[in-house]
């Protein structure tokens, strides 16, 4: 009978705790997770972005290739009027845009933005004058 008894007790203790001990891991694992896990848009600037430049009342397509690291912005550009070109001094900080285009055959240029409604939007400036630019990625 005493046996039994102490069976009883164990069994009940362990009925009672297992699911609460799981419980408490299982929140914890999810707790876990959801910190480790990617955020959506953590990345919002890499990938291929269809371009438009706004120049003296035309545009002018373009194609961006972008990667960020960190805060780091590098990549690629090319438009059928300044041919290939890189990024340099790349930066996306407190969401903006910052970075340099070198091209062969080309002037530089500066480029500024953001990201709003789901485009990059900004102000590009070369051969000295300043205008809009805008991009949709692919």
């Amino acid at each position: 009978m005493y046996l039994r008894s102490i069976l009883t007790l164990v069994l009940l203790a362990l009925t009672t705790t297992t699911p609460l001990a799981c419980s408490s891991v299982d929140k914890l694992h999810r707790e876990v997770l959801r910190h480790d896990a990617p955020k959506q848009d953590s990345d919002p600037i890499s990938g291929e972005w269809d371009v438009t430049f706004h120049v003296h009342n035309t545009t002018t397509p373009a194609i961006f290739k972008l990667k960020l690291e960190a805060d780091k912005v590098t990549g690629t550009a090319y438009s059928d009027h300044t041919g290939p070109g890189t990024v340099r001094d790349g930066s996306w900080v407190n969401n903006k845009l910052s970075f340099t285009l070198d091209f062969k055959k080309h002037e530089s240029i500066a480029i500024t933005g953001a990201l709003k409604d789901g485009k990059l939007v900004g102000e590009f400036s070369t051969e000295g004058f300043t205008e809009k630019w805008e991009a949709k990625k692919k």
